[in-house]
């Protein structure tokens, strides 16, 4: 297990700042790094600000074709990755959003799709900032 002091002060600093993610989360992720091996904290957060856009793109498509099963699964798997980071009010937005698979509201999907999109813009900021602590 490694420890790093000085990212979890540059980590409580941003935490200071920034309140889209949970500092907490990824003060944990990294304490779990092993030396020698790959940052998986890093490839986390790559992979998350790698796939969510087209996600997004997806569940645009989806609404817009008044998919809602379809906009929520999609959902389901934005709301599990940005969990694991400590994206605590995006995960809960896009739990919102899946709630809805069973009916027909479209109006209120849209509606809580575009705080899904504010939201994501606000973590993938802040992620970005994460990263570039970490180099």
């Amino acid at each position: 297990m490694k420890s790093n002091s000085s990212f979890c002060k540059r980590l409580y600093n941003m935490s200071e700042q920034n309140k889209h993610i949970n500092y907490q989360t990824i003060e944990g992720l990294k304490m779990l790094q092993e030396d020698g091996e790959p940052d998986f904290l890093l490839d986390l957060i790559d992979t998350l600000l790698n796939t969510t856009p087209q996600k997004l793109v997806n569940i645009d498509k989806f609404l817009a074709g008044n998919d809602l099963m379809a906009a929520s699964k999609e959902s389901h798997s934005i709301k599990s990755s940005v969990r694991a980071l400590g994206a605590e009010i995006l995960g809960n937005k896009c739990q919102s959003l899946e709630d809805l698979k069973t009916t027909t509201n479209f109006e209120e999907a849209k509606k809580i799709f575009e705080e899904i999109k504010l939201e994501y813009t606000n973590v993938a900021n802040e992620l970005t900032q994460i990263k570039g602590t970490m180099k």
